[in-house]
């Protein structure tokens, strides 16, 4: 209260414009992670380690469901990397390409998902917004006067959940669970 008579603002312009320019620097949106591997429209890119183990290629990219359900049942039943110790305990064998990429020897069950998250990048989704989710076309079409406004909300969305590269972990050269 004693140095409000000493304040001296700034003119409105500068004010305005050192307000836009905290916004732009502050402003972002998180998108839920969980969202990523929800969404049938998501493809996911699989280390080439593992791509060549599970698939015999690399460069493949897939949906979350198909590539979890090819993950898992590798682990579960390929013999050449993987050792089975228990109906929950696997071991992964020596002298493999994945044995130089994880830096554990044994997992439980219950980790596949877990492992399979980081040791996969997400790419993008297939599908935008619009296309996941008609239902929003029509309302917005329908109810807004506006719609060219809701589309440039709707693209910002999409490229938040498309590019935000902090969503997948970078993969290290030891993989540690």
């Amino acid at each position: 209260m004693h140095l409000l008579p000493h304040i001296v603002p700034a003119p409105i312009n500068i004010s305005n414009s050192l307000q836009n320019k905290h916004i732009a620097n502050e402003f972002y949106v998180d998108s839920p992670t969980d969202l990523l591997y929800k969404d049938s429209s998501s493809v996911f890119w699989l280390t080439p380690v593992v791509d060549l183990a599970l698939h015999k290629s690399t460069g493949n990219i897939s949906a979350w469901k198909t590539l979890l359900s090819e993950f898992t049942d590798f682990c579960l039943n390929n013999l050449n990397f993987f050792t089975r110790h228990s109906d929950t305990i696997i071991e992964v064998n020596d002298n493999t390409s994945l044995s130089t990429l994880f830096d554990f020897k044994y997992f439980h069950v219950s980790q596949i998902e877990s492992i399979l998250k980081k040791i996969t990048k997400f790419l993008g989704r297939k599908n935008g917004f619009l296309q996941s989710c008609p239902f929003l076309t029509h309302y917005l079409f329908y109810k807004q006067k506006s719609f060219n406004s809701f589309n440039d909300v709707i693209a910002f969305i999409d490229d938040v959940i498309n590019n935000n590269n902090n969503l997948m972990p970078f993969i290290p050269h030891g993989l540690h669970i």
